[in-house]
């Protein structure tokens, strides 16, 4: 049954690590399994077979949750936008106890009104980043949709394309690895989240058809991005590790700061004024349900 359970929670992290805005880092601290898998990976060449057999079930249930959103992303997100983005927001938002209580541990007044200051700091930095990330989405809007349309083509056509996929690769896992950061989110700002994506659905419905040609189109251009990716976990996961060793509670409050701006980050592209009553309700609804099925799964183990 615990096997179970890593499993699903693999499959949250693996979605929210292809939905804009949502961190699958943050909701790895909301299922308590944050501190576990990073602490697996760093020591997967001293304890291999004890570091595998811990992020297996994770890992397994990361790759089932991306293959299954990423088929499904323009329905769920051309039908029901409102209500999966709230219902996202009161997942990220279930972590908000535990992590509290990480940074009140024998915190002292002065540095009580230091974590307060780090807060605030953190979340109008993460908004502002936001706003102007933004508009510059909404200017390039145009472009973007184009970049859409071509997919391995467009990633493949410049000249230095294996060492930008690379780097890439290098960013998307810091991503991944810091908490309350969306991956999705910087990849779309830097205009190659919509060609990965249907690159990713490429190499799936060719794999799926038994088209190998196809297949190994697409994942030849996916193999710089994954290789920096894999290289990327481990140095990301490093620095956290120490920050969260030597600056435990500093780093958890910048971490608040972030869980308080991702309704901001998350809501940011809403068009408010074509929502119907129904929606909003229901969105609500799936966000209180986040809510509660994130404390639920909360803690250390």
């Amino acid at each position: 049954m615990e096997y179970i359970g890593e499993l699903l929670k693999g499959v949250v992290i693996g979605i929210a690590n292809i939905l804009p805005g949502i961190s699958g880092g943050m909701l790895a601290i909301s299922m308590g399994v944050y501190d576990t898998i990073i602490h697996a990976v760093n020591r997967l060449f001293k304890e291999p077979v004890e570091s595998i057999k811990t992020l297996f079930p994770y890992g397994l249930g990361a790759v089932a949750g991306i293959i299954s959103l990423s088929l499904v992303f323009e329905y769920l997100f051309g039908t029901f936008p409102l209500q999966t983005k709230l219902a996202f927001i009161g997942l990220i938002g279930g972590g908000l106890p535990a992590l509290f209580e990480k940074t009140r541990a024998k915190a002292e007044p002065g540095e009580k009104r230091l974590g307060a200051v780090t807060i605030c700091i953190t979340a109008a930095v993460v908004i502002f980043i936001t706003v102007a990330g933004g508009m510059s989405l909404a200017s390039g809007s145009q472009a973007g949709g184009e970049a859409a349309k071509t997919g391995a083509a467009y990633l493949s056509s410049g000249r230095f394309w294996i060492i930008s996929m690379f780097f890439v690769g290098i960013l998307a896992a810091g991503t991944m690895v810091v908490p309350g950061v969306s991956g999705s989110m910087i990849m779309m700002m830097i205009g190659v989240y919509e060609p990965l994506l249907q690159t990713t659905n490429g190499c799936i419905r060719a794999a799926a058809a038994f088209d190998f040609p196809a297949l190994l189109s697409d994942g030849l251009v996916l193999l710089p991005y994954f290789t920096g990716l894999g290289l990327g976990i481990f140095l990301f996961a490093k620095i956290v590790e120490h920050l969260l060793v030597n600056h435990e509670r500093q780093m958890y409050r910048v971490i608040i700061g972030l869980v308080f701006s991702s309704p901001v980050v998350i809501l940011w592209d809403v068009a408010w004024k074509q929502i119907e009553l129904y929606q909003l309700l229901g969105g609500i609804s799936l966000c209180l349900l986040g809510y509660v099925a994130a404390v639920r799964c909360g803690g250390e183990g």
